[in-house]
């Protein structure tokens, strides 16, 4: 009995010792069995589909929807796959950095222009000339402007204005010589001459149109101060005269004294010439400003920008 036992449990062991032996060593994929919708499939193309796949082993069932094959027809593991927006890991260091953006405490004038900065010491006296002005200008000169539009003729008012810029041809002439801008000098000159004997005195700009030669930028007097590295000065504002600076007020008088036409015309006479080319050239601009008046916050300090801006731009030129 005891030797009985005993080769039964010999027996036993050595079925156990030798299982792994048996084992395949590929392991036996778990056949799926089509569901029931599958097989009621009639068309052999479907059929044959599903057999294919059914016939795969579960892993690689499974394995399919997440990881796509590789060109080569390889899975491709987590590990190995492209980072988001196509960059793999090598390209990782190769990803441009934007620069780090630096705040700085410091503030600028808005109106601050690099060749004009602003200098408005008198700002006190500026801010309650240019109301005054202004004032003038909307209670004044432009009803007077729009009463002119309504009897003058656009035309005509054009005619006025190409004659009052004939009479400044001298001033621009001269400056255009010392600046040492000859070929302007020159293209002054052509056109004085052109419009003054067949534009019937700068009534017509002949030049232009019949003999195709355009104005030059104007050059003052101001500008060739500057031109010399004369300073601008403080911003200013003077009753009834357009913003400038301290340099372009000295050149104002500059161009005053240059014209011919002062010498010739009597104070009276020349000063209602004077009038007359600024209501013409406010009727001409009637209607240039109209929005920026009701649409602008700081009126005072738009007219300054606008004027510093464009004076750096006339003498950049």
């Amino acid at each position: 009995m005891k030797a009985r036992t005993y080769l039964t449990l010999t027996a036993l062991f050595l079925c156990v010792l030798g299982l792994p032996l048996v084992v395949p060593a590929e392991p036996i994929s778990p056949q799926i069995s089509p569901p029931a919708v599958f097989a009621q499939l009639k068309h052999p193309i479907g059929a044959a589909a599903i057999e294919r796949a059914m016939s795969r082993p579960s892993v690689e069932l499974i394995a399919l929807p997440y990881f796509p094959p590789d060109p080569d027809g390889d899975s491709v593991r987590p590990s190995e796959q492209p980072l988001l927006g196509g960059l793999a890991k090598d390209d990782e260091e190769e990803i441009p950095l934007m620069d780090e953006t630096v705040f700085e405490s410091t503030f600028e004038d808005p109106f601050a222009t690099e060749s004009e900065p602003v200098q408005d010491p008198w700002e006190p006296f500026n801010t309650t000339t240019f109301r005054l002005s202004y004032n003038l200008d909307r209670y004044a000169l432009k009803p007077a402007a729009r009463a002119y539009s309504a009897v003058v003729a656009p035309d005509v008012q054009d005619s006025l204005a190409n004659a009052f810029n004939n009479l400044g041809f001298a001033s621009r002439f001269l400056n255009n010589v010392f600046q040492g801008k000859f070929d302007r000098a020159g293209t002054e000159m052509q056109r004085f001459l052109l419009n003054s004997i067949l534009g019937v005195g700068g009534l017509f700009d002949v030049a232009k149109y019949m003999f195709d030669i355009e104005a030059p930028p104007v050059e003052d007097t101001g500008q060739t101060l500057a031109s010399y590295g004369v300073a601008s000065g403080p911003y200013m504002v003077l009753p009834l005269l357009p913003p400038m600076t301290v340099r372009h007020a000295v050149g104002y008088a500059g161009d005053i004294f240059m014209n011919p036409v002062n010498y010739f015309i009597p104070f009276v006479p020349n000063l209602g010439l004077n009038a007359g080319d600024r209501v013409n050239s406010r009727a001409i601009n009637l209607e240039t400003f109209e929005g920026l008046e009701e649409s602008t916050i700081d009126l005072y300090g738009a007219v300054r920008s606008g004027y510093l801006d464009r004076r750096a731009k006339d003498i950049a030129e």
